[in-house]
Protein backbone atom coordinates (compact mmCIF):
# COMPACT_ATOMS: atom_id res chain seq x y z
CA UNK A 1 0.00 0.00 0.00
CA UNK A 2 1.11 3.36 -0.89
CA UNK A 3 -0.36 6.66 0.42
CA UNK A 4 -0.04 9.73 -1.55
CA UNK A 5 -0.75 12.33 0.49
CA UNK A 6 0.68 11.96 4.49
CA UNK A 7 -0.43 15.30 6.37
CA UNK A 8 -3.22 16.07 8.88
CA UNK A 9 -4.93 18.81 6.88
CA UNK A 10 -8.02 19.35 4.88
CA UNK A 11 -6.78 18.04 1.52
CA UNK A 12 -7.80 14.96 -0.36
CA UNK A 13 -5.80 12.07 0.12
CA UNK A 14 -4.75 8.97 -2.51
CA UNK A 15 -4.06 5.18 -1.05
CA UNK A 16 -2.85 2.65 -3.43
CA UNK A 17 -3.52 -0.45 -2.44
CA UNK A 18 -2.63 -3.89 -3.85
CA UNK A 19 -2.39 -7.52 -2.77
CA UNK A 20 -5.36 -8.62 -0.82
CA UNK A 21 -7.21 -5.81 1.09
CA UNK A 22 -8.16 -7.75 3.98
CA UNK A 23 -4.27 -7.61 4.91
CA UNK A 24 -4.15 -3.96 4.72
CA UNK A 25 -7.47 -2.13 6.44
CA UNK A 26 -5.29 -1.52 9.67
CA UNK A 27 -2.60 0.11 7.49
CA UNK A 28 -5.51 2.50 5.66
CA UNK A 29 -7.17 3.44 8.87
CA UNK A 30 -3.82 4.48 9.94
CA UNK A 31 -2.73 6.57 6.59
CA UNK A 32 -6.23 8.03 6.63
CA UNK A 33 -6.24 9.14 10.84
CA UNK A 34 -5.90 12.69 9.59
CA UNK A 35 -9.50 12.85 7.90
CA UNK A 36 -8.51 14.17 4.65
CA UNK A 37 -11.78 15.22 3.35
CA UNK A 38 -11.70 13.50 -0.13
CA UNK A 39 -9.52 10.19 0.05
CA UNK A 40 -9.41 7.93 -3.80
CA UNK A 41 -8.76 4.45 -3.25
CA UNK A 42 -6.66 3.29 -5.95
CA UNK A 43 -7.45 -0.24 -6.54
CA UNK A 44 -5.76 -1.33 -9.94
CA UNK A 45 -2.76 -3.79 -8.19
CA UNK A 46 -5.10 -5.69 -5.82
CA UNK A 47 -5.37 -9.29 -6.38
CA UNK A 48 -8.69 -10.01 -4.64
CA UNK A 49 -12.09 -7.99 -3.47
CA UNK A 50 -15.28 -8.91 -2.60
CA UNK A 51 -18.64 -6.67 -1.55
CA UNK A 52 -17.10 -7.32 1.83
CA UNK A 53 -14.20 -5.06 1.12
CA UNK A 54 -15.92 -2.35 -0.42
CA UNK A 55 -17.88 -2.02 2.75
CA UNK A 56 -14.63 -1.73 4.68
CA UNK A 57 -13.04 0.60 2.66
CA UNK A 58 -15.95 2.80 2.85
CA UNK A 59 -16.10 2.11 6.74
CA UNK A 60 -11.97 3.10 7.48
CA UNK A 61 -12.79 6.16 5.11
CA UNK A 62 -14.81 7.39 8.25
CA UNK A 63 -15.94 11.04 7.93
CA UNK A 64 -13.95 11.23 4.78
CA UNK A 65 -15.48 11.28 0.68
CA UNK A 66 -14.33 7.75 -0.55
CA UNK A 67 -14.24 7.64 -4.51
CA UNK A 68 -12.92 4.68 -6.48
CA UNK A 69 -10.23 4.41 -9.01
CA UNK A 70 -9.48 0.93 -11.00
CA UNK A 71 -8.34 0.16 -14.68
CA UNK A 72 -10.40 -1.80 -17.18
CA UNK A 73 -10.00 -5.42 -16.14
CA UNK A 74 -8.77 -4.95 -12.62
CA UNK A 75 -10.17 -7.39 -9.90
CA UNK A 76 -12.13 -4.42 -7.92
CA UNK A 77 -13.94 -3.28 -11.34
CA UNK A 78 -16.05 -5.59 -11.68
CA UNK A 79 -17.28 -5.05 -8.20
CA UNK A 80 -17.37 -1.84 -8.04
CA UNK A 81 -19.28 -1.73 -11.35
CA UNK A 82 -21.82 -4.74 -10.18
CA UNK A 83 -22.42 -2.28 -6.80
CA UNK A 84 -23.27 0.58 -9.37
CA UNK A 85 -19.69 2.54 -7.72
CA UNK A 86 -18.67 5.40 -9.85
CA UNK A 87 -15.31 4.33 -10.76
CA UNK A 88 -12.59 6.25 -12.56
CA UNK A 89 -9.79 4.39 -14.76
CA UNK A 90 -6.97 6.77 -12.78
CA UNK A 91 -6.69 8.33 -9.52
CA UNK A 92 -5.98 11.64 -11.23
CA UNK A 93 -9.63 11.27 -13.21
CA UNK A 94 -10.96 10.23 -9.55
CA UNK A 95 -10.14 13.07 -7.93
CA UNK A 96 -12.24 15.42 -10.66
CA UNK A 97 -15.36 13.60 -8.87
CA UNK A 98 -15.62 16.51 -6.37
CA UNK A 99 -18.45 18.81 -7.10
CA UNK A 100 -16.08 21.53 -7.80
CA UNK A 101 -14.91 24.64 -9.52
CA UNK A 102 -11.86 23.34 -11.61
CA UNK A 103 -9.89 26.78 -9.91
CA UNK A 104 -9.28 26.31 -6.62
CA UNK A 105 -10.67 28.08 -3.88
CA UNK A 106 -7.70 30.05 -1.05
CA UNK A 107 -8.51 27.58 1.50
CA UNK A 108 -7.45 24.32 -0.59
CA UNK A 109 -3.77 26.20 -1.42
CA UNK A 110 -3.60 27.14 2.31
CA UNK A 111 -3.92 23.63 3.07
CA UNK A 112 -1.38 22.75 0.24
CA UNK A 113 1.16 25.45 2.26
CA UNK A 114 0.38 23.45 5.48
CA UNK A 115 1.17 20.27 3.39
CA UNK A 116 4.48 21.38 2.10
CA UNK A 117 5.70 23.03 5.62
CA UNK A 118 5.06 19.72 6.87
CA UNK A 119 7.55 17.73 4.86
CA UNK A 120 10.43 16.27 6.48
CA UNK A 121 12.42 16.68 3.09
CA UNK A 122 12.87 18.14 -0.25
CA UNK A 123 11.90 14.73 -1.85
CA UNK A 124 8.25 15.04 0.15
CA UNK A 125 8.23 18.52 -0.73
CA UNK A 126 8.08 17.90 -4.40
CA UNK A 127 5.65 14.82 -3.84
CA UNK A 128 3.25 17.16 -2.39
CA UNK A 129 3.27 19.21 -5.25
CA UNK A 130 2.97 16.66 -8.00
CA UNK A 131 0.07 15.04 -6.28
CA UNK A 132 -1.76 18.90 -5.52
CA UNK A 133 -1.17 19.21 -9.46
CA UNK A 134 -3.07 16.16 -10.11
CA UNK A 135 -5.67 16.99 -7.63
CA UNK A 136 -6.18 21.07 -8.82
CA UNK A 137 -5.69 20.52 -12.53
CA UNK A 138 -7.65 17.04 -13.08
CA UNK A 139 -7.21 17.03 -16.81
CA UNK A 140 -3.21 16.18 -15.79
CA UNK A 141 -3.75 12.45 -15.90
CA UNK A 142 -0.01 12.87 -14.86
CA UNK A 143 2.33 14.87 -13.29
CA UNK A 144 6.25 14.51 -13.05
CA UNK A 145 9.09 16.99 -11.95
CA UNK A 146 12.19 17.39 -13.71
CA UNK A 147 15.54 18.37 -11.92
CA UNK A 148 18.60 19.41 -14.04
CA UNK A 149 21.84 19.47 -12.11
CA UNK A 150 24.82 21.93 -12.09
CA UNK A 151 26.47 19.31 -14.52
CA UNK A 152 23.91 18.98 -16.96
CA UNK A 153 22.17 15.69 -15.92
CA UNK A 154 18.50 14.98 -15.81
CA UNK A 155 16.17 12.94 -13.70
CA UNK A 156 12.66 12.88 -12.55
CA UNK A 157 12.33 13.97 -9.22
CA UNK A 158 8.79 13.24 -8.05
CA UNK A 159 5.87 11.47 -10.06
CA UNK A 160 2.00 10.52 -9.55
CA UNK A 161 3.13 7.28 -11.84
CA UNK A 162 6.25 5.57 -13.35
CA UNK A 163 4.62 6.43 -16.25
CA UNK A 164 5.43 10.01 -16.40
CA UNK A 165 9.26 9.08 -14.94
CA UNK A 166 9.27 7.17 -18.03
CA UNK A 167 7.99 9.71 -21.20
CA UNK A 168 10.41 12.05 -19.14
CA UNK A 169 13.27 9.35 -18.96
CA UNK A 170 12.97 9.17 -22.63
CA UNK A 171 13.31 12.92 -23.44
CA UNK A 172 16.68 13.22 -21.41
CA UNK A 173 17.84 10.15 -23.39
CA UNK A 174 16.90 11.91 -26.88
CA UNK A 175 17.79 15.10 -25.55
CA UNK A 176 14.59 16.86 -27.02
CA UNK A 177 11.08 17.33 -25.29
CA UNK A 178 9.28 19.83 -23.36
CA UNK A 179 10.59 18.75 -19.87
CA UNK A 180 13.80 18.47 -21.00
CA UNK A 181 13.75 21.77 -23.12
CA UNK A 182 11.97 23.78 -19.83
CA UNK A 183 14.69 22.73 -17.83
CA UNK A 184 17.99 24.22 -19.54
CA UNK A 185 18.76 28.05 -19.53
CA UNK A 186 16.69 30.22 -21.57
CA UNK A 187 13.29 28.24 -21.88
CA UNK A 188 10.13 30.17 -22.14
CA UNK A 189 7.37 29.67 -19.11
CA UNK A 190 5.84 27.23 -20.15
CA UNK A 191 6.16 24.67 -22.93
CA UNK A 192 3.05 23.01 -24.42
CA UNK A 193 1.46 20.60 -27.03
CA UNK A 194 -1.71 20.10 -28.04
CA UNK A 195 -1.36 17.20 -29.65
CA UNK A 196 2.04 15.06 -29.87
CA UNK A 197 0.70 13.25 -33.57
CA UNK A 198 1.02 16.48 -35.26
CA UNK A 199 4.08 17.83 -33.58
CA UNK A 200 7.32 18.75 -35.25
CA UNK A 201 9.16 20.74 -32.96
CA UNK A 202 10.06 17.32 -30.97
CA UNK A 203 11.05 14.95 -34.21
CA UNK A 204 11.89 11.55 -32.42
CA UNK A 205 10.14 12.05 -28.88
CA UNK A 206 6.54 13.25 -30.00
CA UNK A 207 5.78 10.15 -32.52
CA UNK A 208 6.54 7.58 -29.98
CA UNK A 209 4.48 9.18 -26.99
CA UNK A 210 1.56 9.29 -29.24
CA UNK A 211 2.22 6.12 -30.23
CA UNK A 212 1.73 4.90 -26.41
CA UNK A 213 -1.29 7.21 -26.26
CA UNK A 214 0.12 10.26 -24.85
CA UNK A 215 -1.26 12.93 -27.03
CA UNK A 216 -0.90 16.56 -24.35
CA UNK A 217 1.62 17.67 -22.79
CA UNK A 218 2.18 21.10 -20.72
CA UNK A 219 5.80 21.50 -19.09
CA UNK A 220 6.49 24.86 -16.73
CA UNK A 221 9.92 26.00 -15.90
CA UNK A 222 11.16 25.93 -12.42
CA UNK A 223 13.14 28.55 -12.56
CA UNK A 224 15.00 31.01 -10.06
CA UNK A 225 17.03 33.71 -11.96
CA UNK A 226 19.17 34.88 -8.59
CA UNK A 227 19.60 31.14 -8.33
CA UNK A 228 21.46 29.24 -11.09
CA UNK A 229 22.50 25.84 -9.71
CA UNK A 230 19.69 24.19 -10.84
CA UNK A 231 16.58 24.22 -13.20
CA UNK A 232 13.51 22.29 -13.89
CA UNK A 233 10.33 21.62 -15.04
CA UNK A 234 6.67 20.75 -13.82
CA UNK A 235 4.85 18.43 -16.06
CA UNK A 236 1.86 17.68 -17.19
CA UNK A 237 0.74 15.31 -19.65
CA UNK A 238 -3.17 13.63 -21.08
CA UNK A 239 -4.09 10.77 -23.09
CA UNK A 240 -6.58 13.74 -24.92
CA UNK A 241 -5.56 15.76 -27.99
CA UNK A 242 -6.42 18.95 -26.19
CA UNK A 243 -6.76 18.21 -22.98
CA UNK A 244 -4.79 20.26 -21.22
CA UNK A 245 -5.86 23.29 -23.01
CA UNK A 246 -7.82 24.47 -19.55
CA UNK A 247 -5.66 23.95 -17.47
CA UNK A 248 -5.37 27.24 -15.36
CA UNK A 249 -1.79 28.08 -16.38
CA UNK A 250 -1.74 30.64 -12.70
CA UNK A 251 -2.43 27.16 -10.51
CA UNK A 252 0.22 26.05 -12.93
CA UNK A 253 2.81 28.49 -12.57
CA UNK A 254 2.52 28.68 -8.60
CA UNK A 255 2.71 25.38 -8.00
CA UNK A 256 5.99 25.42 -9.87
CA UNK A 257 6.99 28.22 -7.80
CA UNK A 258 6.53 25.97 -4.79
CA UNK A 259 8.63 23.45 -6.29
CA UNK A 260 11.38 25.86 -7.18
CA UNK A 261 11.61 27.54 -3.72
CA UNK A 262 11.92 23.91 -2.17
CA UNK A 263 14.88 23.20 -4.78
CA UNK A 264 16.66 26.11 -3.71
CA UNK A 265 16.29 25.85 -0.41
CA UNK A 266 17.76 22.27 -0.52
CA UNK A 267 21.44 22.12 0.02
CA UNK A 268 23.56 20.36 -2.32
CA UNK A 269 24.28 17.10 -0.10
CA UNK A 270 20.23 16.62 -0.32
CA UNK A 271 19.68 17.19 -3.85
CA UNK A 272 22.11 14.37 -4.35
CA UNK A 273 20.61 12.30 -2.11
CA UNK A 274 17.25 12.62 -3.59
CA UNK A 275 18.75 11.59 -6.83
CA UNK A 276 20.41 8.82 -5.86
CA UNK A 277 17.09 7.77 -4.08
CA UNK A 278 15.77 7.94 -7.67
CA UNK A 279 18.35 5.96 -9.17
CA UNK A 280 18.06 3.31 -6.39
CA UNK A 281 13.85 3.08 -7.86
CA UNK A 282 15.40 2.79 -11.38
CA UNK A 283 17.95 0.47 -10.54
CA UNK A 284 15.53 -1.81 -8.33
CA UNK A 285 12.99 -1.75 -11.28
CA UNK A 286 15.83 -3.24 -13.50
CA UNK A 287 17.08 -5.97 -11.18
CA UNK A 288 13.78 -7.16 -10.42
CA UNK A 289 13.42 -7.29 -14.82
CA UNK A 290 16.36 -8.64 -14.98
CA UNK A 291 15.39 -11.64 -12.29
CA UNK A 292 11.98 -12.36 -13.91
CA UNK A 293 14.38 -12.75 -17.57
CA UNK A 294 16.32 -14.89 -15.94
CA UNK A 295 13.65 -17.36 -15.01
CA UNK A 296 11.54 -17.55 -18.46
CA UNK A 297 15.19 -17.72 -19.93
CA UNK A 298 15.05 -20.94 -17.26
CA UNK A 299 11.57 -22.06 -17.97
CA UNK A 300 10.82 -21.83 -21.46
CA UNK A 301 14.90 -21.94 -23.21
CA UNK A 302 14.30 -18.39 -24.89
CA UNK A 303 17.37 -16.06 -24.68
CA UNK A 304 17.66 -12.52 -22.82
CA UNK A 305 15.75 -11.19 -25.91
CA UNK A 306 13.03 -13.33 -26.55
CA UNK A 307 12.21 -13.31 -22.50
CA UNK A 308 12.20 -9.55 -22.24
CA UNK A 309 9.80 -9.63 -25.76
CA UNK A 310 7.50 -12.33 -23.66
CA UNK A 311 7.57 -10.50 -20.79
CA UNK A 312 6.64 -7.11 -22.30
CA UNK A 313 3.47 -8.28 -24.91
CA UNK A 314 2.34 -10.02 -21.23
CA UNK A 315 2.40 -6.88 -19.67
CA UNK A 316 0.53 -5.18 -22.37
CA UNK A 317 -2.22 -7.80 -22.94
CA UNK A 318 -2.91 -7.86 -19.50
CA UNK A 319 -2.60 -3.77 -18.87
CA UNK A 320 -0.04 -4.43 -16.12
CA UNK A 321 3.41 -2.68 -15.87
CA UNK A 322 6.24 -4.53 -16.38
CA UNK A 323 7.97 -4.50 -13.56
CA UNK A 324 4.78 -5.21 -11.63
CA UNK A 325 4.62 -8.19 -13.59
CA UNK A 326 8.15 -9.08 -13.20
CA UNK A 327 7.82 -8.84 -9.45
CA UNK A 328 5.20 -10.95 -9.21
CA UNK A 329 7.17 -13.49 -11.57
CA UNK A 330 10.29 -13.15 -9.33
CA UNK A 331 8.64 -13.36 -5.80
CA UNK A 332 5.84 -15.92 -6.74
CA UNK A 333 7.99 -18.28 -8.97
CA UNK A 334 8.84 -21.37 -6.70
CA UNK A 335 5.10 -21.25 -6.04
CA UNK A 336 4.29 -21.50 -9.79
CA UNK A 337 7.04 -24.40 -10.14
CA UNK A 338 4.62 -27.16 -11.78
CA UNK A 339 2.08 -24.60 -13.04
CA UNK A 340 1.12 -22.95 -16.11
CA UNK A 341 3.39 -19.87 -17.00
CA UNK A 342 1.79 -16.42 -15.85
CA UNK A 343 3.50 -14.96 -19.35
Amino acid sequence: MEAESRAAVDYSAVVRLSGDPGELRAEVGEVLSAEPRLVVFELSELTAFSREDLDALRDTAGTSEAVFACREGGVARRVLEEEGVAVADTASAALAFEDESLRPSGERFRSLTEMLLAAGSVGEVLQVIVDATASLVPSAELVSITLRAPDGNFHTAAYTDSAAAELDLLQYKLGEGPCHDAAVPGRPEFLECPDLSLDERWARWSPTVAGLGWRAVLATALADDAVSRFSGALNLYSRVPGGLAEADRDVVLLLASHATLAVAETDAVTRAELHQAQLRRALDSRDVIGQAKGIIMARRGLDAEEAFDLLRRTSQQLNVKLVHLAGTLAARHVELDGEPDPV
